[in-house]
């Protein structure tokens, strides 16, 4: 009798009836979708199932599109990544941020001026410079100090004055005859020379400009302009035996004594 079922078995028995061993048709992978194993790891399918263990799905020619998939007997279902009634919407499994579209199965596609997986890192055509950060599109964050569009104009709180600027934050680069924090110190040379212009305004010759010391000390007061303040007077004072002398100076708003043998 053929083991045409699983439920048909051939009984081994010896002589004295005992049975031995019961022997059946043996399959060692799973029929599934109602199949049946009739042979050694062979199954019979039930309409509509195909393959070694009854998995695959039989459909009509054509009738899966492109994007589509037979799942089960004469069913479609649409490819992973993918829906719509016609399986043409891409899924994404990440949101696509700053007005991106979903454009294939995770995968987004960003507006001018983003990029990454989801849109969400700017992109700036300029580097952001001394510690700046590329926030938006073409957009820096500056530090303290710094601003601009590339984060590379320096601040000064104090204003550079007679023609200086700005070259790191708080500091100013004077023009020549000029120093100091704000650039309001003159710098009193010998002199220098300066193009001498006729009535026209056309430069003719080089003059040799004497230093202002007068105006540079009203500016300066620097110690040098206060000797011409130095006053003295010197009397005599009678100490023991020997005339001695006592010298006084007023330099500025100090006095001082000064005793000559």
């Amino acid at each position: 009798m053929p083991l045409d079922h699983k439920d048909n078995f051939l009984a081994v028995s010896d002589r004295n009836n005992h049975a031995i061993r019961a022997l059946g048709a043996i399959c060692s992978f799973v029929c599934e979708n109602g199949g049946q194993c009739i042979g050694p790891d062979q199954c019979k399918c039930l309409n509509g199932w195909n393959g070694l263990d009854c998995t695959k799905p039989i459909c009509e020619a054509n009738l899966c599109g492109k994007r589509q998939l037979c799942v089960a007997p004469e069913t479609c279902s649409c490819l992973p990544g993918f829906r719509g009634p016609y399986c043409t919407v891409p899924i994404c499994s990440q949101s696509c941020e700053n007005d991106g579209v979903c454009s294939a199965p995770d995968t987004c596609s960003c507006l001018p001026g983003w990029f990454d997986s989801n849109c969400t890192t700017p992109v700036c055509e300029q580097t952001c410079g001394n510690g700046g950060s590329c926030t938006s599109p073409n957009t820096c964050s500056c530090p303290r100090q710094w601003y601009g569009d590339d984060c590379r104009t320096p601040m000064c709180k104090q204003e550079c004055l007679n023609g200086g600027w700005c070259i790191a934050p708080n500091t100013c680069s004077c023009p020549p005859q000029w120093t100091g924090q704000y650039c309001d110190l003159p710098i009193c040379h010998q002199g220098w020379f300066d193009d001498a212009q006729d009535h026209e305004g056309f430069a003719f010759y080089e003059a040799y400009a004497p230093c202002k010391y007068s105006s540079w000390c009203d500016k300066t007061t620097s110690f040098s302009c206060l000797q011409s303040k130095h006053l003295y007077n010197s009397s005599n004072i009678k100490l023991g035996r020997l005339p001695k002398y006592v010298m006084v100076s007023y330099l500025g708003s100090t006095f001082v004594c000064r005793l000559i043998l």
